[in-house]
Protein backbone atom coordinates (compact mmCIF):
# COMPACT_ATOMS: atom_id res chain seq x y z
CA UNK A 1 0.00 0.00 0.00
CA UNK A 2 1.44 3.34 -1.08
CA UNK A 3 -0.07 6.53 0.32
CA UNK A 4 1.78 9.77 -0.35
CA UNK A 5 1.51 13.03 1.57
CA UNK A 6 0.14 15.00 -1.38
CA UNK A 7 -2.88 12.69 -1.63
CA UNK A 8 -3.50 12.95 2.12
CA UNK A 9 -3.41 16.74 1.93
CA UNK A 10 -5.84 16.69 -0.98
CA UNK A 11 -8.13 14.31 0.88
CA UNK A 12 -8.26 16.63 3.93
CA UNK A 13 -8.85 19.73 1.78
CA UNK A 14 -11.75 18.04 -0.04
CA UNK A 15 -13.18 16.83 3.26
CA UNK A 16 -12.96 20.30 4.83
CA UNK A 17 -14.32 22.06 1.74
CA UNK A 18 -17.18 19.62 1.24
CA UNK A 19 -16.59 19.18 -2.47
CA UNK A 20 -13.94 17.91 -4.85
CA UNK A 21 -14.10 21.11 -6.88
CA UNK A 22 -13.38 23.35 -3.86
CA UNK A 23 -10.73 21.00 -2.49
CA UNK A 24 -9.01 20.83 -5.86
CA UNK A 25 -8.91 24.62 -5.97
CA UNK A 26 -7.27 24.77 -2.56
CA UNK A 27 -4.56 22.42 -3.83
CA UNK A 28 -4.21 24.23 -7.18
CA UNK A 29 -5.33 21.15 -9.11
CA UNK A 30 -7.87 20.62 -11.85
CA UNK A 31 -11.02 18.76 -10.84
CA UNK A 32 -10.04 15.87 -13.11
CA UNK A 33 -6.58 15.57 -11.54
CA UNK A 34 -8.02 15.75 -8.03
CA UNK A 35 -10.63 13.09 -8.80
CA UNK A 36 -7.96 10.82 -10.26
CA UNK A 37 -5.73 11.18 -7.18
CA UNK A 38 -8.61 10.46 -4.81
CA UNK A 39 -9.48 7.34 -6.78
CA UNK A 40 -5.83 6.24 -6.55
CA UNK A 41 -5.94 6.81 -2.78
CA UNK A 42 -9.13 4.75 -2.45
CA UNK A 43 -7.60 2.01 -4.59
CA UNK A 44 -4.42 1.95 -2.51
CA UNK A 45 -6.41 1.66 0.71
CA UNK A 46 -9.02 -0.67 -0.70
CA UNK A 47 -11.97 1.35 0.67
CA UNK A 48 -14.36 4.09 -0.41
CA UNK A 49 -13.57 7.36 1.32
CA UNK A 50 -16.43 9.55 0.12
CA UNK A 51 -20.06 9.32 -0.78
CA UNK A 52 -20.31 11.46 -3.89
CA UNK A 53 -23.53 13.47 -4.15
CA UNK A 54 -24.79 16.31 -6.32
CA UNK A 55 -24.39 18.70 -3.40
CA UNK A 56 -20.82 17.62 -2.71
CA UNK A 57 -19.10 14.77 -0.88
CA UNK A 58 -19.51 13.23 2.56
CA UNK A 59 -16.94 10.96 4.20
CA UNK A 60 -17.69 7.30 4.75
CA UNK A 61 -16.83 5.69 8.09
CA UNK A 62 -13.48 4.73 6.57
CA UNK A 63 -13.01 8.33 5.42
CA UNK A 64 -13.68 9.63 8.94
CA UNK A 65 -11.09 7.24 10.37
CA UNK A 66 -8.53 8.13 7.70
CA UNK A 67 -9.10 11.84 8.40
CA UNK A 68 -8.20 11.30 12.06
CA UNK A 69 -4.91 9.64 11.18
CA UNK A 70 -4.16 11.95 8.25
CA UNK A 71 -4.51 15.10 10.35
CA UNK A 72 -2.13 13.65 12.93
CA UNK A 73 0.40 12.74 10.25
CA UNK A 74 0.23 16.18 8.63
CA UNK A 75 0.64 17.94 11.99
CA UNK A 76 3.75 15.88 12.75
CA UNK A 77 5.17 16.57 9.29
CA UNK A 78 4.60 20.29 9.78
CA UNK A 79 6.34 20.05 13.17
CA UNK A 80 9.24 18.19 11.54
CA UNK A 81 9.64 20.90 8.91
CA UNK A 82 9.61 23.65 11.56
CA UNK A 83 12.22 21.85 13.67
CA UNK A 84 14.45 21.31 10.64
CA UNK A 85 14.19 24.97 9.57
CA UNK A 86 16.94 26.23 11.94
CA UNK A 87 19.35 23.65 10.51
CA UNK A 88 18.53 24.79 6.98
CA UNK A 89 19.32 28.37 8.04
CA UNK A 90 22.74 27.31 9.20
CA UNK A 91 21.83 27.08 12.88
CA UNK A 92 21.94 23.89 14.88
CA UNK A 93 18.90 24.04 17.09
CA UNK A 94 15.96 25.93 18.56
CA UNK A 95 14.02 25.23 21.73
CA UNK A 96 10.50 26.44 22.49
CA UNK A 97 10.34 27.47 26.16
CA UNK A 98 7.27 28.76 28.03
CA UNK A 99 7.59 30.34 31.47
CA UNK A 100 5.42 31.99 34.10
CA UNK A 101 5.91 35.60 35.18
CA UNK A 102 7.54 34.41 38.40
CA UNK A 103 10.04 32.28 36.49
CA UNK A 104 10.81 35.05 34.00
CA UNK A 105 11.16 37.73 36.65
CA UNK A 106 13.07 35.91 39.33
CA UNK A 107 14.80 32.81 38.02
CA UNK A 108 15.36 32.31 34.29
CA UNK A 109 17.24 35.44 33.09
CA UNK A 110 20.60 34.56 34.62
CA UNK A 111 20.85 30.82 33.79
CA UNK A 112 19.29 31.33 30.37
CA UNK A 113 21.75 34.08 29.49
CA UNK A 114 24.64 31.79 30.49
CA UNK A 115 23.22 28.96 28.38
CA UNK A 116 22.91 31.17 25.31
CA UNK A 117 26.41 32.51 25.86
CA UNK A 118 27.86 29.01 26.09
CA UNK A 119 25.79 27.71 23.15
CA UNK A 120 25.92 30.37 20.41
CA UNK A 121 24.64 27.83 17.89
CA UNK A 122 21.32 27.45 19.72
CA UNK A 123 18.28 29.73 19.97
CA UNK A 124 15.49 29.76 22.55
CA UNK A 125 11.98 30.86 21.68
CA UNK A 126 10.89 32.16 25.11
CA UNK A 127 7.29 33.18 25.78
CA UNK A 128 5.44 34.20 28.94
CA UNK A 129 2.32 32.16 29.78
CA UNK A 130 0.07 31.33 32.71
CA UNK A 131 0.79 27.99 34.38
CA UNK A 132 -2.40 26.41 33.02
CA UNK A 133 -1.52 27.50 29.50
CA UNK A 134 1.94 25.98 29.85
CA UNK A 135 0.57 22.61 31.01
CA UNK A 136 -1.90 22.54 28.14
CA UNK A 137 0.73 23.52 25.55
CA UNK A 138 3.09 20.80 26.76
CA UNK A 139 0.39 18.14 26.67
CA UNK A 140 -0.53 19.24 23.15
CA UNK A 141 3.18 19.32 22.20
CA UNK A 142 3.02 22.97 21.23
CA UNK A 143 6.21 23.72 23.20
CA UNK A 144 9.30 21.78 24.26
CA UNK A 145 9.79 22.98 27.83
CA UNK A 146 7.95 24.90 30.53
CA UNK A 147 9.10 26.53 33.75
CA UNK A 148 6.34 27.09 36.31
CA UNK A 149 5.23 26.47 39.89
CA UNK A 150 4.22 22.99 41.01
CA UNK A 151 0.78 24.22 42.07
CA UNK A 152 -0.95 22.46 39.14
CA UNK A 153 -1.24 18.80 38.18
CA UNK A 154 1.65 17.82 35.91
CA UNK A 155 0.67 14.16 35.48
CA UNK A 156 1.94 12.81 32.18
CA UNK A 157 4.84 15.26 32.04
CA UNK A 158 8.46 14.85 33.10
CA UNK A 159 9.44 17.35 35.80
CA UNK A 160 12.69 18.53 37.38
CA UNK A 161 12.71 20.78 40.49
CA UNK A 162 14.63 24.03 39.97
CA UNK A 163 14.16 26.31 42.96
CA UNK A 164 11.99 27.05 45.96
CA UNK A 165 9.45 29.85 45.69
CA UNK A 166 8.08 31.24 48.94
CA UNK A 167 4.73 32.99 48.95
CA UNK A 168 4.95 36.32 50.78
CA UNK A 169 2.48 38.88 52.07
CA UNK A 170 3.10 42.39 50.70
CA UNK A 171 1.57 45.54 52.10
CA UNK A 172 2.15 48.96 53.61
CA UNK A 173 3.73 49.09 57.06
CA UNK A 174 0.53 49.69 58.96
CA UNK A 175 -1.31 46.82 57.25
CA UNK A 176 1.51 44.36 57.90
CA UNK A 177 1.79 45.51 61.51
CA UNK A 178 -1.73 44.21 62.08
CA UNK A 179 -0.60 40.72 61.00
CA UNK A 180 2.39 40.41 63.32
CA UNK A 181 5.79 39.00 62.52
CA UNK A 182 4.56 35.59 61.32
CA UNK A 183 1.46 36.25 59.20
CA UNK A 184 -0.86 33.39 58.36
CA UNK A 185 -3.20 33.08 55.41
CA UNK A 186 -6.34 33.15 57.56
CA UNK A 187 -5.24 36.49 59.00
CA UNK A 188 -4.74 37.93 55.53
CA UNK A 189 -8.29 36.99 54.58
CA UNK A 190 -9.61 39.47 57.12
CA UNK A 191 -8.21 42.26 54.93
CA UNK A 192 -9.04 43.50 51.40
CA UNK A 193 -6.74 41.97 48.81
CA UNK A 194 -5.10 42.80 45.49
CA UNK A 195 -4.22 39.91 43.19
CA UNK A 196 -3.74 38.36 39.78
CA UNK A 197 -6.76 37.49 37.59
CA UNK A 198 -8.63 34.15 37.66
CA UNK A 199 -6.56 32.76 34.74
CA UNK A 200 -3.45 32.63 36.92
CA UNK A 201 -2.47 29.48 38.81
CA UNK A 202 -1.76 31.55 41.94
CA UNK A 203 -5.34 32.86 41.96
CA UNK A 204 -6.71 29.30 41.79
CA UNK A 205 -4.21 28.05 44.36
CA UNK A 206 -5.18 30.69 46.90
CA UNK A 207 -8.91 30.25 46.25
CA UNK A 208 -8.61 26.53 47.04
CA UNK A 209 -6.76 27.29 50.28
CA UNK A 210 -9.41 29.84 51.28
CA UNK A 211 -12.19 27.34 50.57
CA UNK A 212 -10.42 24.79 52.78
CA UNK A 213 -10.75 27.35 55.60
CA UNK A 214 -14.39 28.00 54.80
CA UNK A 215 -13.58 31.58 53.78
CA UNK A 216 -13.46 33.73 50.66
CA UNK A 217 -10.87 36.16 49.34
CA UNK A 218 -12.12 39.70 48.97
CA UNK A 219 -10.27 41.02 45.95
CA UNK A 220 -10.72 44.75 45.54
CA UNK A 221 -8.90 44.70 42.23
CA UNK A 222 -7.11 42.14 40.02
CA UNK A 223 -4.30 42.94 37.58
CA UNK A 224 -2.39 40.88 35.03
CA UNK A 225 1.15 41.74 36.20
CA UNK A 226 3.01 41.72 39.48
CA UNK A 227 4.10 45.28 38.77
CA UNK A 228 0.47 46.35 38.60
CA UNK A 229 -0.38 44.45 41.77
CA UNK A 230 2.46 46.03 43.75
CA UNK A 231 1.60 49.51 42.51
CA UNK A 232 -1.95 49.15 43.87
CA UNK A 233 -0.70 47.68 47.14
CA UNK A 234 1.71 50.62 47.51
CA UNK A 235 -1.32 52.90 47.19
CA UNK A 236 -2.74 51.09 50.24
CA UNK A 237 -5.63 49.42 48.41
CA UNK A 238 -5.03 46.18 50.28
CA UNK A 239 -2.64 43.30 50.94
CA UNK A 240 -1.35 40.88 48.33
CA UNK A 241 0.08 37.37 48.43
CA UNK A 242 2.69 36.98 45.73
CA UNK A 243 5.70 34.93 44.65
CA UNK A 244 8.95 35.99 46.30
CA UNK A 245 10.85 34.97 43.16
CA UNK A 246 8.78 37.31 41.03
CA UNK A 247 8.62 40.30 43.36
CA UNK A 248 11.69 40.42 45.61
CA UNK A 249 13.41 42.98 43.38
CA UNK A 250 10.20 44.80 42.42
CA UNK A 251 9.26 45.49 46.03
CA UNK A 252 12.37 47.64 46.41
CA UNK A 253 10.98 50.03 43.80
CA UNK A 254 8.19 51.02 46.21
CA UNK A 255 9.70 52.47 49.41
CA UNK A 256 6.39 52.26 51.27
CA UNK A 257 6.07 48.50 50.78
CA UNK A 258 7.15 45.70 53.09
CA UNK A 259 6.87 41.94 52.79
CA UNK A 260 6.92 38.95 55.10
CA UNK A 261 6.89 35.21 54.40
CA UNK A 262 3.48 33.58 54.69
CA UNK A 263 3.67 31.16 57.61
CA UNK A 264 1.60 28.29 56.25
CA UNK A 265 3.15 24.91 55.32
CA UNK A 266 1.79 25.09 51.76
CA UNK A 267 3.24 28.57 51.17
CA UNK A 268 6.61 27.13 50.15
CA UNK A 269 6.26 25.97 46.56
CA UNK A 270 8.69 24.76 43.93
CA UNK A 271 9.58 26.10 40.54
CA UNK A 272 9.82 23.12 38.18
CA UNK A 273 11.02 22.42 34.65
CA UNK A 274 8.46 20.38 32.69
CA UNK A 275 8.55 18.63 29.33
CA UNK A 276 6.61 16.07 27.35
CA UNK A 277 9.87 14.70 25.92
CA UNK A 278 11.32 11.49 27.34
CA UNK A 279 14.95 12.08 28.29
CA UNK A 280 16.23 9.42 25.87
CA UNK A 281 14.24 10.65 22.85
CA UNK A 282 14.31 14.45 23.29
CA UNK A 283 15.89 16.43 20.43
CA UNK A 284 19.51 17.39 21.07
CA UNK A 285 18.82 21.13 21.67
CA UNK A 286 16.09 20.28 24.18
CA UNK A 287 18.38 17.83 25.96
CA UNK A 288 21.09 20.48 26.13
CA UNK A 289 18.87 23.12 27.74
CA UNK A 290 17.24 20.59 30.09
CA UNK A 291 20.63 19.37 31.24
CA UNK A 292 21.94 22.89 31.73
CA UNK A 293 18.95 24.02 33.82
CA UNK A 294 19.09 20.82 35.83
CA UNK A 295 22.73 21.53 36.66
CA UNK A 296 21.78 25.04 37.84
CA UNK A 297 19.09 23.69 40.16
CA UNK A 298 19.65 23.93 43.88
CA UNK A 299 17.10 21.16 44.50
CA UNK A 300 18.01 18.29 42.18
Amino acid sequence: MKVDVAKLKLFIEVLDAGSITAGAGRCHLSVAAASSRLQELESALGVRLFERRASGVRPTDAGIELARHARSVLVELDRLQREMAPFARGGRGRVSLLATTAALSGYLPEPLSRFLSEHPEMDVDLQERWTGEIVEALHRRKADLGVMSNSMDTSGLHTVPLAEDQLVVVGTAHRLAALGEAPRFDQCLEHPMVGLPPESALYTYLQVKATDLGKVIRYRVSLRTFEGVLKMVALDIGLSIVSSLATRDLVRQYPGLQWRPLHDPWATRRLVLCTHHASDTAPAPVKALMGFLREQSSLS
